[in-house]
């Protein structure tokens, strides 16, 4: 047989204060690249004070990750590539990255996911046993009557890890030690890894390794799950059994044997896997070596069996061909209904306490780590190619586009933005549709985007707390208790009781997503939503179950965003009792907005400001907060405004967008809770057609919204109004030709009759003390008759009254001429068949080939 080699890759318990020194430097671009998707700098946690969260496994894992991968490019620059790869538990990745399955950044994402689920799991232990007998843990369980504890690592015949309950794992250890099997470590873990009891962790990771498109290894890896190479289309649903399943490392081992390998090159820190080589190989030659299976059809282990929806092995998924000798406990995978899942916890002698007695040369320093919670997530910044990952360690994003493992470079919509993103949002696509005021953004439009997989704003701004609240209860009757749906929750800057009796709503019903729109500042509504509920996890990590997100166009705004909540409001809410000590505490670790939206130049509240320069200034002020700050789950910046065609959001996320919100294109749909007389303008407008309109709800400050001008005269109209509320006192200082224009052409009634109907609505709102200043006041009681018309003209555009169609107020931005131009000649030229996840699609899949094309071109 020819004499072959292999690459190993080593996980937790490799690691070393200082790992990495040597290759830092080298690759630039790998640790730039990194440390945006991650949101910290490897090279200071591995090098620098930050040095001590090495303990912490969801710095540790991303970090080992990069010293493996630079490592193992250090040493292909001067080797010829192996025959075999293997990775152990987290190392499993880097075998897979180096076989050309999944690229950098997407091999960071999914440690970084995989992490962050294994350190969300609690309870249960697990217990390393060393010794001579450690091959004869299964039967001395069995004789025990201990059937709920799982073998998690089978690293050598005379080291394995067992997981489960501690009860159950403390009457193991006697049953060993009472055999004089070999000696009994616990391990400092905080759940019970590479077990049954991870089938939930499980099953969320093969719901996230779902939106990747993952390449079968161009070099055979061996998986932990079987002990054997992977074949083709089996890397997602292998990487998910791993989550619960055995690491079977001495198998893994006797299969490289088998195949002719006599050299290992361990590619990251330590010897570990080295020491486990040679005692396999010592084992080999005394005749006690782990045999490697015969392969059985697929051979997959019993843990790494898919089923289908009711559990039951498939023809294409078969059983296995018989119970794993050291895994008792596994074939609850096949329960569960999943695929394989994530990585074993493998034991690190220095993660453990020391025993009583040393333990055997050799292997006291070959025992991997048990697997630990991963990075946080991190916040995606600006760069070349989409972020499969955003943020939770901190800020920063990588752009990924994986393609096949020969040919152009490959894009698919499920992979643009941010992988967490997507994950945390409970989304196919990082794309969200936006909120539009009076609940144009209606029900049914984010119940449709919720049945396709996608997230949409309910929008709330101008309706009552009676509306919003029966609109959630409609979507929650449509949707189920768990339906994926977001509310908007826009500033009242007259009304700030409204704006906190609106929040108190969402926090009655358990709206988890809620988009900020309008704010200039933080206010106690804000802060009361985001931080309820806020708490540490197991872990020590600050969480908030609430998740906002904040539309900004201006950097001090997103600034105030991303830094914590002001401390004079989290007081004060403290003070009264509307949020506890523990929310408050860790409310001081977290940023007000987890998500921060930037917003060019769109429909409705606008600052008029460009993508090209406000999405650069956004992620900047990102980077550097959550530098500073070191958020555990970072902050994720997303783009709106001029989002009509494929090339607008291609450009979005190569501008490092983790995510797209969509508004006016979606106001051209069947769903949009407006009238067909606005949908037919909108359908006939061009990229040219819109205009700045004062904003009714902050007409006195001189806020600006964008509005159709094409088919309308609102917009000149607002403006005229606006001038005259700069240029007189009150009303009856209006000029008589202006006043005539105003009530004979625009209101068709008297401005008295106005202020009539404005009193009456006021005192029925129970707001007098807007009655009692206009009285007082001439130009507060102009400002209250002249923002009538902007109500006036709303009403009129959504019943869709073609009498008054000069006066429609429309907010919508240039995307849509965009869209209509991208949608010419196709069935979505008619706004009828635009229902909104079909946009969605379209927008998506069109980016997606716009980068293709872009960056085949461009790798010509």
């Amino acid at each position: 047989m020819t004499r072959q080699s292999a690459w190993l890759f080593p996980g937790q318990g490799a690691q070393r204060r200082g790992m990495g020194r040597e290759l830092f430097d080298r690759y630039p671009d790998a640790m730039a690249a990194a440390d945006r998707i991650l949101g910290f700098s490897v090279r200071e946690l591995c090098l620098g004070d930050a040095a001590e969260r090495l303990t912490d496994t969801r710095y540790l894992q991303p970090a080992l990750f990069v010293v493996n991968e630079l490592t193992r490019r250090a040493c292909a620059a001067r080797e010829p590539a192996p025959d075999h790869l293997a990775g152990h538990s987290l190392g499993e990745y880097n075998a897979l990255l180096a076989a050309d399955a999944f690229d950098f950044e997407t091999g960071l994402a999914l440690v970084a996911r995989r992490g962050e689920l294994m350190g969300r799991a609690t309870g249960g232990a697990m217990t390393a046993v060393v010794g001579p007998g450690a091959a004869r843990i299964v039967d001395l369980l069995a004789e025990a009557g201990i059937d709920d504890v799982d073998l998690a690592n089978l690293n050598s015949t005379e080291q394995v890890v067992l997981s489960g309950p501690a009860e159950s794992l403390r009457r193991a250890a006697g049953a060993v030690t009472a055999a004089g099997a070999g000696r009994c470590v616990p391990l400092r873990v905080s759940a019970a890894f590479h077990s049954r009891y991870m089938a939930d962790a499980a099953r969320e990771f093969a719901a996230f390794l779902a939106g990747f498109e993952l390449r079968d290894p161009r070099i055979p890896v061996i998986a932990n799950v079987t002990a054997r190479p992977y074949r083709p289309g089996e890397v997602g649903r292998l990487l998910a059994a791993q989550v619960h399943s055995a690491v079977r490392w001495s198998e893994s081992m006797a299969h490289l044997r088998s195949r002719g390998v006599d050299r290992v090159v361990e590619q990251g820190p330590g010897r570990v896997l080295t020491g486990l080589w040679d005692a396999a190989v010592r084992d080999a030659a005394n005749g006690s070596a782990a045999k490697p299976r015969p392969a059985a059809g697929s051979a997959p282990a019993p843990a790494a069996v898919a089923a289908a929806p009711d559990g039951a092995p498939t023809a294409e998924r078969p059983a296995p061909a018989g119970p794993m000798p050291a895994a008792p406990a596994s074939a609850g995978l096949a329960s569960a209904g999943l695929a394989p899942a994530v990585p074993a916890p493998a034991v690190s002698a220095a993660a453990m306490p020391a025993p009583a007695g040393p333990m055997p040369a050799a292997h006291a320093s070959a025992v991997p780590a048990p697997g630990a919670p991963a990075v946080p997530a991190a916040a995606p910044a600006a760069g070349v190619e989409p972020s499969p990952y955003g943020a939770r360690a901190g800020g920063g994003t990588a752009r990924t586009v994986s393609g096949p493992a020969a040919g152009p470079i490959g894009v698919a919509p499920e992979r643009l933005g941010s992988a967490a993103f997507r994950a945390d949002y409970g989304v196919r696509y990082a794309y969200l549709a936006g909120s539009m005021y009076k609940g144009i953004a209606s029900t049914e439009l984010v119940a449709r985007m919720a049945r396709a997989g996608l997230l949409g704003y309910f929008g709330t701004g101008g309706l009552r707390t009676e509306r919003i609240e029966a609109a959630i209860a409609t979507l929650r009757a449509e949707l189920g208790p768990d339906g994926g749906f977001g509310m908007n929750l826009l500033h009242a800057l007259h009304d700030p009781p409204l704006e906190e009796a609106t929040v108190r709503l969402f926090l009655r019903h358990r709206v988890r997503f809620v988009e900020a729109s309008g704010f200039t500042q933080p206010t106690r509504a804000l802060v009361l939503y985001r931080l309820s509920g806020a708490h540490r996890d197991g872990t020590g990590r600050a969480v908030a179950p609430n998740r906002l997100l904040a539309k900004v166009s201006r950097p001090e705004v997103a600034t105030a965003f991303m830094e914590p909540a002001p401390e004079a409001l989290v007081r004060g809410l403290l003070a009264e009792g509307l949020l506890t000590a523990a929310e408050a505490e860790a409310g001081r670790a977290l940023p007000l907005a987890g998500e921060v939206c930037a917003e060019a130049d769109s429909a409705g509240h606008t600052d008029a400001t460009v993508a090209y320069t406000l999405m650069p200034a956004t992620t900047g002020l990102r980077d550097r907060i959550v530098a500073e700050r070191g958020y555990p789950d970072g902050i994720r910046v997303g783009a709106a405004g001029g989002l009509g065609a494929p090339e607008s959001l291609a450009a979005a996320f190569v501008l490092g967008a983790d995510f797209v919100v969509t508004g006016s294109v979606n106001q051209c749909t069947p769903q949009a809770g407006t009238s067909d007389a606005v949908k037919d303008l909108l359908a006939q407008a061009d990229v040219q057609d819109t205009g700045y309109a004062p904003a009714g709800d902050m007409f006195e400050i001189g806020a600006r919204v964008q509005v159709l001008r094409r088919g309308t005269l609102f917009a000149a109209r607002a403006n005229k109004l606006y001038q005259a509320y700069r240029q007189y006192d009150g009303l009856e200082a209006i000029d008589a030709k202006l006043r005539r224009t105003i009530e004979d052409g625009w209101f068709h009634r008297e401005l008295e009759q106005v202020w009539k109907e404005t009193r009456e609505y006021y005192l029925r709102a129970g707001r007098p003390q807007e009655v009692e200043r206009a009285e007082q006041d001439p130009r507060h009681r102009m400002a209250l008759v002249f923002r009538w018309y902007f109500v006036h003209s709303t009403r009129m555009a959504m019943r869709g009254d073609p009498a008054e169609r000069v006066n429609y107020q429309i907010h919508t931005g240039p995307a849509i001429g965009a869209f209509n131009r991208f949608a010419a000649g196709t069935a979505l030229a008619d706004w009828r068949n635009r229902h909104v996840d079909a946009v969605a699609e379209a927008l998506m899949a069109g980016a997606a080939r716009v980068l293709q094309d872009r960056f085949s071109s461009l790798a010509r």
